[in-house]
C-alpha cells in the first residue's frame, strides 16, 4: 500500500491522529474488524465531545445506530449519548440512509450542519463515515466517483473533517491496485488501524 502519507497505529494512536488533524482534512481509515473500529471511534468521539468545540457525526454500516449508541454509552467511553444527541452535538446516522437516503446525497446536510456548528460557536464538524454502504448497493464505481469528486482537502468546507472508514477486507478485495492507489492518493492521509 503506497501512499504519500500513511500512519499505522492502534485505536488510541489513530484516535490521537484524528484529534490532531486540521479542519479541512479528508482521511482514509482502514480498519481490520468491528471491535477495533469501535474502540477507535469511542475514544475519538469521547475526546471531541468532552472538549466541546465541535459537532461529531458518525455513519455506521456494520452495526446499527442503536449499537453505536450502546457502545458510546458503555465501557470506557461512558458518554451521555442522549444528552449530546438532544443538543445536536452528536449525530448518529445509518450509513445507508446518510449516503443513499436523499436524491441530493449527503453533502447538503453536511453543509447545513457546518453552518449550525458555526452558529453555535463551534469550530466545525467531524464526520466518520463507513463506506460499506456503497458495496452493499454494488456501487463501487459510484464510490470511486464520489471520493474523487470530493476535494482531498475540504477547501470549500474548511470547517469539516472527513474520515472515510473502509473495512480492510473490502478495501483489499473489492478494489484493484490502481483503484486503491487512486483512493489513497486522493486523501490527505491514510490511517491503518491495527488491533490493540
Amino acid at each position: 500500500m503506497a501512499s504519500k502519507n500513511i500512519f499505522q497505529g492502534n485505536p488510541a494512536e489513530v484516535s490521537e491522529e484524528l484529534i490532531k488533524s486540521a479542519f479541512g482534512s479528508h482521511f482514509v481509515i482502514i480498519y481490520p474488524d468491528l471491535p477495533t473500529l469501535r474502540e477507535m471511534y469511542s475514544q475519538y468521539i469521547k475526546s471531541v465531545l468532552s472538549k466541546g468545540n465541535e459537532i461529531v457525526m458518525i455513519l455506521p454500516f456494520l452495526e446499527t445506530v442503536y449499537d453505536v449508541r450502546r457502545i458510546l454509552s458503555e465501557d470506557s467511553a461512558n458518554i451521555n449519548v442522549r444528552k449530546y444527541e438532544k443538543e445536536q452535538l452528536l449525530l448518529i446516522v445509518d450509513s445507508l440512509k446518510g449516503y443513499f437516503g436523499s436524491p441530493v446525497g449527503l453533502m447538503p446536510f453536511l453543509s447545513q450542519t457546518v453552518e449550525y456548528a458555526s452558529k453555535l460557536g463551534k469550530n466545525g464538524l467531524s464526520v466518520l463515515g463507513d463506506i460499506g454502504s456503497f458495496f452493499y448497493y454494488n456501487k463501487k464505481d459510484g464510490l470511486l466517483d464520489y471520493e474523487i469528486t470530493l476535494s482531498s482537502r475540504y477547501k470549500d468546507m474548511n470547517y469539516m473533517k472527513g474520515f472515510c472508514m473502509y473495512n480492510g477486507h473490502d478495501f483489499d478485495k473489492r478494489f484493484n491496485d490502481e483503484e486503491r492507489q487512486r483512493l489513497l492518493v486522493h486523501h490527505v492521509k491514510t490511517l491503518k488501524l491495527l488491533p490493540p
